[in-house]
């Protein structure tokens, strides 16, 4: 089931008591979908796949992609550590990355995460291209 599949983007201006995604205005291509469902003998690990890459519009989240995560995960109601989260890159050499959240602290109810990059293994990528025709680049 599909989530939400377009343009997110935001001004870089604090709104409702949360910080921006980044202090400038940006946006990406964005895909979110249900991959996964708990049926009550089984529990899915990955719920939700979230595809995602630069319009060239605006500032990048490569670098730090914890706030993106944060609140596409707030503004669609799905888990972070629980979604599939791939980055597509037009790079040929790196084309997609999955970007993996640990936590690493916790700061009254606020956790932190550890972000890694890494290649998709290859059930991911049999996943990710499944999908890809869906992101509208």
């Amino acid at each position: 089931m599909e989530l939400f599949n377009g343009i997110y983007s935001w001004d870089g201006k604090k709104r409702d008591g949360r910080d921006p995604i980044a202090w400038f205005p940006g946006s990406y291509h964005l895909y979110i979908c249900s991959i996964g469902e708990d049926d009550g003998n089984v529990t899915s690990f990955r719920q939700h796949l979230c595809l995602y890459s630069e319009t060239g519009r605006g500032h990048s989240i490569s670098a730090h992609p914890e706030k993106f995560a944060k609140h596409v995960c707030e503004d669609f109601s799905i888990d972070l550590e629980r979604t599939l989260w791939v980055e597509v890159n037009p790079s040929p050499e790196s084309k997609y990355e999955v970007i993996v959240y640990s936590r690493n602290s916790k700061l009254k109810e606020v956790f932190f995460y550890r972000v890694q990059k890494r290649i998709p293994t290859d059930i991911e990528l049999k996943l990710i291209e499944e999908h890809l025709e869906h992101l509208a680049l």
